[in-house]
Protein backbone atom coordinates (compact mmCIF):
# COMPACT_ATOMS: atom_id res chain seq x y z
CA UNK A 1 0.00 0.00 0.00
CA UNK A 2 1.26 3.03 -0.66
CA UNK A 3 0.80 5.90 1.51
CA UNK A 4 0.60 9.69 1.22
CA UNK A 5 3.36 11.50 1.13
CA UNK A 6 2.65 15.28 1.77
CA UNK A 7 2.67 18.20 -0.49
CA UNK A 8 4.25 15.99 -3.27
CA UNK A 9 0.74 14.67 -4.00
CA UNK A 10 -2.30 16.62 -5.43
CA UNK A 11 -4.39 17.52 -1.98
CA UNK A 12 -7.95 15.45 -2.12
CA UNK A 13 -11.10 17.50 -3.59
CA UNK A 14 -14.32 16.58 -4.96
CA UNK A 15 -16.67 19.19 -6.37
CA UNK A 16 -20.55 18.47 -5.64
CA UNK A 17 -23.81 19.29 -7.05
CA UNK A 18 -24.85 22.93 -6.68
CA UNK A 19 -28.80 23.02 -5.39
CA UNK A 20 -29.96 26.26 -6.36
CA UNK A 21 -33.29 27.18 -5.21
CA UNK A 22 -35.88 28.27 -7.84
CA UNK A 23 -39.10 30.62 -7.18
CA UNK A 24 -42.34 28.79 -5.41
CA UNK A 25 -40.49 26.73 -3.62
CA UNK A 26 -38.63 25.03 -6.60
CA UNK A 27 -34.89 24.30 -6.99
CA UNK A 28 -32.86 22.53 -9.48
CA UNK A 29 -29.33 20.51 -9.05
CA UNK A 30 -25.82 21.43 -11.27
CA UNK A 31 -23.85 18.91 -11.45
CA UNK A 32 -19.95 20.00 -11.72
CA UNK A 33 -19.73 17.38 -14.70
CA UNK A 34 -22.79 18.68 -16.57
CA UNK A 35 -21.25 22.02 -16.22
CA UNK A 36 -18.11 21.78 -17.59
CA UNK A 37 -19.62 18.97 -20.37
CA UNK A 38 -21.68 21.76 -21.54
CA UNK A 39 -18.70 24.07 -21.71
CA UNK A 40 -16.98 21.70 -23.51
CA UNK A 41 -19.99 21.59 -26.07
CA UNK A 42 -19.92 25.52 -26.77
CA UNK A 43 -15.88 25.30 -27.41
CA UNK A 44 -16.47 22.47 -29.74
CA UNK A 45 -18.86 24.73 -31.95
CA UNK A 46 -17.01 27.61 -31.16
CA UNK A 47 -13.33 26.25 -32.46
CA UNK A 48 -14.97 24.18 -35.22
CA UNK A 49 -16.51 27.24 -37.00
CA UNK A 50 -13.06 28.36 -36.98
CA UNK A 51 -12.01 25.57 -38.98
CA UNK A 52 -14.78 25.51 -41.32
CA UNK A 53 -14.35 29.07 -42.47
CA UNK A 54 -11.12 28.01 -43.72
CA UNK A 55 -12.62 25.12 -45.41
CA UNK A 56 -15.69 26.94 -46.60
CA UNK A 57 -18.59 24.76 -45.12
CA UNK A 58 -21.74 26.39 -44.68
CA UNK A 59 -22.89 27.63 -40.77
CA UNK A 60 -26.20 25.48 -41.43
CA UNK A 61 -24.57 22.54 -42.56
CA UNK A 62 -22.12 22.52 -39.16
CA UNK A 63 -24.49 22.78 -37.02
CA UNK A 64 -27.06 20.26 -38.15
CA UNK A 65 -23.62 18.02 -38.45
CA UNK A 66 -22.69 18.83 -34.76
CA UNK A 67 -25.99 18.78 -33.08
CA UNK A 68 -26.70 14.73 -34.91
CA UNK A 69 -23.10 13.84 -34.31
CA UNK A 70 -23.62 14.88 -30.51
CA UNK A 71 -26.37 13.63 -29.99
CA UNK A 72 -25.93 10.11 -31.19
CA UNK A 73 -22.72 10.00 -29.57
CA UNK A 74 -24.09 10.89 -26.14
CA UNK A 75 -26.74 7.70 -26.35
CA UNK A 76 -23.85 5.37 -27.87
CA UNK A 77 -21.70 6.60 -25.07
CA UNK A 78 -24.14 5.46 -22.85
CA UNK A 79 -25.71 2.84 -23.98
CA UNK A 80 -21.88 1.12 -24.85
CA UNK A 81 -20.28 2.08 -21.59
CA UNK A 82 -23.38 -0.46 -19.84
CA UNK A 83 -22.14 -3.15 -23.09
CA UNK A 84 -18.47 -2.94 -22.45
CA UNK A 85 -17.70 -2.43 -18.79
CA UNK A 86 -20.69 -3.13 -17.21
CA UNK A 87 -21.96 -6.78 -19.12
CA UNK A 88 -23.27 -8.09 -15.38
CA UNK A 89 -25.96 -5.30 -15.80
CA UNK A 90 -27.81 -6.53 -18.97
CA UNK A 91 -29.76 -9.08 -17.71
CA UNK A 92 -31.49 -6.58 -14.76
CA UNK A 93 -31.60 -4.10 -17.68
CA UNK A 94 -33.20 -6.27 -19.79
CA UNK A 95 -36.22 -7.21 -16.98
CA UNK A 96 -36.34 -3.21 -15.95
CA UNK A 97 -35.78 -1.40 -19.12
CA UNK A 98 -36.88 1.68 -17.20
CA UNK A 99 -33.69 1.56 -15.56
CA UNK A 100 -32.11 2.86 -18.37
CA UNK A 101 -33.26 6.55 -17.83
CA UNK A 102 -34.01 6.17 -13.64
CA UNK A 103 -30.52 5.18 -12.68
CA UNK A 104 -26.80 6.70 -14.44
CA UNK A 105 -24.34 3.83 -15.78
CA UNK A 106 -21.81 6.19 -16.71
CA UNK A 107 -20.74 7.30 -20.43
CA UNK A 108 -17.78 5.41 -22.48
CA UNK A 109 -15.46 8.43 -24.45
CA UNK A 110 -15.15 6.09 -26.62
CA UNK A 111 -18.50 4.59 -27.05
CA UNK A 112 -19.76 8.45 -27.83
CA UNK A 113 -16.81 8.00 -30.52
CA UNK A 114 -18.21 4.88 -32.73
CA UNK A 115 -21.64 6.41 -32.12
CA UNK A 116 -20.26 9.85 -33.76
CA UNK A 117 -18.20 8.60 -36.63
CA UNK A 118 -21.54 6.13 -37.19
CA UNK A 119 -23.64 9.12 -37.16
CA UNK A 120 -21.05 10.99 -38.99
CA UNK A 121 -20.85 9.16 -41.99
CA UNK A 122 -24.79 8.59 -42.23
CA UNK A 123 -24.77 12.60 -42.09
CA UNK A 124 -22.56 13.07 -44.84
CA UNK A 125 -23.77 10.29 -46.96
CA UNK A 126 -27.56 11.60 -47.04
CA UNK A 127 -26.60 15.53 -47.37
CA UNK A 128 -23.59 14.69 -49.99
CA UNK A 129 -21.27 16.38 -47.91
CA UNK A 130 -17.58 15.86 -47.39
CA UNK A 131 -16.92 13.51 -44.48
CA UNK A 132 -12.89 14.34 -45.16
CA UNK A 133 -13.79 17.95 -44.44
CA UNK A 134 -16.43 17.60 -41.37
CA UNK A 135 -14.14 15.36 -40.03
CA UNK A 136 -11.41 17.33 -39.64
CA UNK A 137 -13.24 20.20 -38.66
CA UNK A 138 -15.02 18.07 -35.67
CA UNK A 139 -10.94 16.57 -35.17
CA UNK A 140 -10.10 20.37 -35.18
CA UNK A 141 -12.01 21.46 -32.40
CA UNK A 142 -11.78 17.86 -30.06
CA UNK A 143 -8.40 18.87 -28.14
CA UNK A 144 -10.25 22.34 -26.80
CA UNK A 145 -13.46 20.71 -25.87
CA UNK A 146 -11.76 17.21 -24.01
CA UNK A 147 -10.15 19.97 -22.11
CA UNK A 148 -12.90 20.79 -20.20
CA UNK A 149 -14.57 17.20 -20.41
CA UNK A 150 -11.46 15.64 -19.35
CA UNK A 151 -11.74 18.33 -16.58
CA UNK A 152 -15.25 17.82 -15.40
CA UNK A 153 -14.08 13.69 -15.18
CA UNK A 154 -10.87 15.56 -12.81
CA UNK A 155 -13.43 17.39 -10.45
CA UNK A 156 -15.72 14.58 -9.78
CA UNK A 157 -12.71 11.59 -9.93
CA UNK A 158 -14.40 9.18 -11.72
CA UNK A 159 -11.67 7.43 -13.87
CA UNK A 160 -9.49 6.59 -10.57
CA UNK A 161 -5.59 4.91 -11.11
CA UNK A 162 -3.96 2.34 -9.34
CA UNK A 163 -2.28 3.48 -6.13
CA UNK A 164 1.07 5.71 -6.53
CA UNK A 165 3.03 7.83 -4.85
CA UNK A 166 3.61 9.99 -8.43
CA UNK A 167 3.67 13.79 -7.85
CA UNK A 168 0.88 14.87 -9.74
CA UNK A 169 -1.60 11.58 -7.97
CA UNK A 170 -4.46 12.64 -5.90
CA UNK A 171 -3.93 11.95 -2.04
CA UNK A 172 -6.06 10.18 0.03
CA UNK A 173 -8.57 8.90 -2.60
CA UNK A 174 -12.26 9.26 -0.99
CA UNK A 175 -10.27 9.25 2.35
CA UNK A 176 -8.72 5.51 1.70
CA UNK A 177 -5.43 7.10 2.97
CA UNK A 178 -4.12 6.13 -0.20
CA UNK A 179 -3.00 8.18 -3.06
CA UNK A 180 -4.00 7.11 -6.83
CA UNK A 181 -3.88 8.25 -10.16
CA UNK A 182 -6.21 10.15 -12.04
CA UNK A 183 -6.97 9.65 -15.63
CA UNK A 184 -9.56 12.11 -16.09
CA UNK A 185 -6.51 14.77 -15.12
CA UNK A 186 -3.67 13.37 -17.49
CA UNK A 187 -5.90 13.43 -20.42
CA UNK A 188 -6.54 17.21 -19.38
CA UNK A 189 -2.69 17.80 -19.48
CA UNK A 190 -2.62 15.59 -22.95
CA UNK A 191 -5.32 18.49 -24.48
CA UNK A 192 -3.42 20.92 -23.59
CA UNK A 193 -0.32 21.09 -25.97
CA UNK A 194 -2.29 19.34 -28.62
CA UNK A 195 -4.44 22.23 -28.80
CA UNK A 196 -2.07 24.81 -28.62
CA UNK A 197 -0.39 23.24 -31.51
CA UNK A 198 -3.29 22.86 -33.38
CA UNK A 199 -4.43 26.94 -32.99
CA UNK A 200 -0.72 27.51 -33.69
CA UNK A 201 -0.92 25.55 -36.94
CA UNK A 202 -4.28 26.74 -37.76
CA UNK A 203 -3.14 29.00 -40.97
CA UNK A 204 -0.62 26.49 -42.02
CA UNK A 205 -2.04 23.25 -42.58
CA UNK A 206 -4.74 23.94 -45.21
CA UNK A 207 -5.48 20.26 -46.71
CA UNK A 208 -8.61 18.53 -45.09
CA UNK A 209 -7.64 15.84 -43.32
CA UNK A 210 -4.57 16.38 -41.31
CA UNK A 211 -6.46 17.33 -37.90
CA UNK A 212 -8.50 13.68 -38.74
CA UNK A 213 -5.20 11.75 -38.96
CA UNK A 214 -3.35 13.35 -36.47
CA UNK A 215 -5.49 13.30 -33.64
CA UNK A 216 -6.50 9.33 -33.87
CA UNK A 217 -2.43 9.02 -33.97
CA UNK A 218 -1.78 10.79 -31.26
CA UNK A 219 -4.54 10.15 -28.97
CA UNK A 220 -4.93 6.36 -29.54
CA UNK A 221 -1.19 5.69 -28.42
CA UNK A 222 -1.52 7.74 -25.02
CA UNK A 223 -5.11 6.34 -24.17
CA UNK A 224 -3.45 2.99 -24.70
CA UNK A 225 -0.43 3.30 -22.39
CA UNK A 226 -2.38 5.17 -19.45
CA UNK A 227 -5.02 2.73 -19.04
CA UNK A 228 -2.69 0.42 -17.52
CA UNK A 229 -2.86 2.77 -14.75
CA UNK A 230 -6.47 2.17 -14.60
CA UNK A 231 -7.95 1.06 -11.34
CA UNK A 232 -9.83 -2.29 -10.82
CA UNK A 233 -9.96 -2.61 -7.35
CA UNK A 234 -12.33 0.47 -6.78
CA UNK A 235 -15.87 1.96 -8.10
CA UNK A 236 -14.88 3.23 -11.47
CA UNK A 237 -12.19 1.33 -12.07
CA UNK A 238 -12.18 -1.01 -15.82
CA UNK A 239 -13.07 -4.61 -16.25
CA UNK A 240 -10.60 -6.28 -18.47
CA UNK A 241 -10.89 -8.36 -21.63
CA UNK A 242 -7.50 -11.10 -21.80
CA UNK A 243 -5.64 -8.35 -19.75
CA UNK A 244 -6.89 -4.97 -21.85
CA UNK A 245 -9.42 -2.89 -21.19
CA UNK A 246 -12.16 -1.86 -23.96
CA UNK A 247 -10.39 1.18 -24.82
CA UNK A 248 -7.24 -0.21 -25.29
CA UNK A 249 -8.47 -2.44 -27.77
CA UNK A 250 -10.10 0.34 -29.68
CA UNK A 251 -7.04 2.59 -28.98
CA UNK A 252 -5.38 0.28 -31.41
CA UNK A 253 -7.64 0.44 -33.83
CA UNK A 254 -7.94 4.10 -33.86
CA UNK A 255 -4.07 4.37 -34.21
CA UNK A 256 -3.53 2.01 -37.10
CA UNK A 257 -6.28 3.98 -38.61
CA UNK A 258 -4.65 7.75 -37.84
CA UNK A 259 -1.45 6.46 -39.09
CA UNK A 260 -2.44 4.51 -42.34
CA UNK A 261 -5.46 7.70 -43.28
CA UNK A 262 -2.30 10.19 -42.75
CA UNK A 263 0.36 8.45 -44.80
CA UNK A 264 -2.34 8.20 -47.58
CA UNK A 265 -3.23 11.98 -47.43
CA UNK A 266 -1.72 13.89 -50.43
CA UNK A 267 1.87 14.88 -50.32
CA UNK A 268 0.62 18.63 -49.47
CA UNK A 269 -1.03 18.07 -46.35
CA UNK A 270 2.16 17.37 -44.76
CA UNK A 271 3.98 20.81 -45.42
CA UNK A 272 3.16 24.31 -44.46
CA UNK A 273 1.40 26.76 -46.94
CA UNK A 274 0.39 30.19 -46.44
CA UNK A 275 -3.00 31.41 -45.69
CA UNK A 276 -4.51 31.75 -49.15
CA UNK A 277 -7.04 35.56 -48.82
CA UNK A 278 -10.21 35.08 -50.52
Amino acid sequence: MVVMTGFLLIPWFELRPWPIALPFGASITLQPFGVLAAIALLVCHHFAAVRAEQLSICRKLLADFLTRVTLVGIISAYVLNIAMYLPDQWSEIAARPSLLVTRWYGLSSYGGFIGGALAACYFTYTRRASLVKLGDIWCFSFPFAWFFARLGCFCVHDHPGVVSDFALAVADWKGSGVARHDLGLYEVLWSVPVALWFWWARKRYLVPGVYLGFLCAAYGPVRFALDFLRASDVHGGDIRYAGLTPAQYLSLAITAFGVVYSRRLPAQAATLAPLRTR
